[in-house]
């Protein structure tokens, strides 16, 4: 029986709240026992608000402390404690600084296997410009890993780096790393996303969704202006730092009567929050492609998503997606179209279902399994 250590991306207790816990997380295809998710908050949530991560496996979650400029090793200390006690056979740590480098500082410590799971672009200068001032604070957490060497030791002494898509793999597929870089895609199961095959009759108003964090890297500020001048409604879900700017912009405009927010939705209760709508829409800035936009994919609905500052067109999404500049009247032009030929919306979504099928959870959950198992069958380096 095996069982899996993981140095976790945040809070759980954010996660839950944000509503994005979802199955198997942390354990594909069932294939571990138990599951240590180690925690970098003073407290945590109990295990059984959030056992799905873990599938059938016992879940024990460990909060050893919130980070601060005096306790990094100290916290390193308590994780390799807690791994010491667990005795994982596999330890994995999200994102190449703080987490990442207590997943493989332990692994090494204890003789097992680790890997990274990278699921940003790894440039610090883009992540800054794309998530605004609001990063500054991890931005400087990140520059001192940086100049420690941290991040380096993450690259070097992983046994392998596990980008969640492209663009999060750019700069390590040019590194010296480069041999151990895998793209595995995160997980949206077709089993849970239905095709609900949107049509838009004659007439109709158009209604519009998206859904995502609301701060600099995915402003929707676009969205909402392109609704000045045409019959249309639309769903914002989530929130963030960005809110306030949203909701004036559309009262600015007049069309806050046309705009509804959603704080947050459990994963699983997606489906049904997209139920009645016709068209996906995001405005990207950061680079690679939104879990969200792969989820409308499966969900059988057109994409209407900007040209991104860093790649040639969108990535994953490109292929089917209606691709527009990142502006009020891009955005428009895109459902212009769609309102004046609406049989569009049922081929386009069409086409979303279908190219998402390669990248579908069932299959990412099982290329992750194997990865640990091939992992599990060579000693650590």
């Amino acid at each position: 029986m095996l069982t899996y250590g993981v140095v976790a991306d945040g809070s759980l207790r954010v996660a839950q709240a944000k509503g994005e816990i979802k199955d198997r997380y942390w354990n594909p295809c069932h294939l571990f026992h138990a599951v240590h998710v180690v925690t970098l908050a003073d407290d945590d949530v109990e295990p059984q608000g959030v056992q799905r991560v873990a599938g059938q496996a016992r879940l024990v979650i460990h909060p050893v402390g919130r980070p601060r400029p005096g306790n990094l090793l100290l916290l390193r200390r308590r994780v390799e404690e807690v791994f010491a006690a667990a005795q994982p056979d596999i330890i994995r740590g999200h994102g190449p600084f703080l987490q990442g480098y207590y997943a493989v500082h332990a692994a090494r410590a204890l003789g097992v296997p680790s890997f990274a799971s990278i699921h940003d672009d790894i440039s610090i200068y883009r992540r800054f410009w794309t998530y605004g001032h609001g990063y500054a604070r991890i931005t400087a957490y990140q520059l001192a890993l940086k100049a420690f060497g941290w991040e380096r030791y993450v690259y070097r002494h992983a046994d392998r780096l596990v980008p969640k898509y492209q663009a999060a793999a750019r700069l390590l597929l040019r590194s010296r790393y480069r041999d151990k870089v895998e793209v595995i895609y995160n997980q949206v199961h077709l089993a849970r996303f239905q095709d609900q095959q949107p049509q838009l009759r004659p007439g109709e108003r158009l209604r519009i969704i998206t859904v995502g964090r609301q701060f600099a890297g995915k402003d929707q500020r676009p969205l909402v202006a392109a609704l000045k001048e045409i019959d249309a409604e639309l769903t914002l879900v989530g929130t963030g730092p960005l809110r306030g700017a949203l909701e004036r912009t559309a009262l600015e405009l007049g069309v806050a009567d046309r705009v509804r927010y959603i704080d947050a939705v459990p994963n699983a209760d997606l489906p049904a929050v997209y139920a009645g709508h016709h068209v996906f829409a995001m405005n990207l800035v950061q680079p690679g492609v939104s879990m969200t936009a792969m989820e409308a994919m499966a969900l059988g609905y057109p994409v209407v998503i900007n040209r991104p500052r860093w790649e040639a067109r969108p990535e994953l999404v490109g292929e089917t997606a209606c691709v527009v500049d990142g502006t009020p009247a891009g955005f428009r032009a895109a459902f212009e179209q769609l309102l004046a030929r609406p049989e569009q919306v049922a081929l386009l979504g069409a086409r979303s279902r279908q190219a998402i099928l390669p990248f579908a959870g069932e299959v990412m959950e099982a290329r992750e399994r194997d990865l640990i198992l091939s992992l599990l069958s060579r000693p650590s380096t």
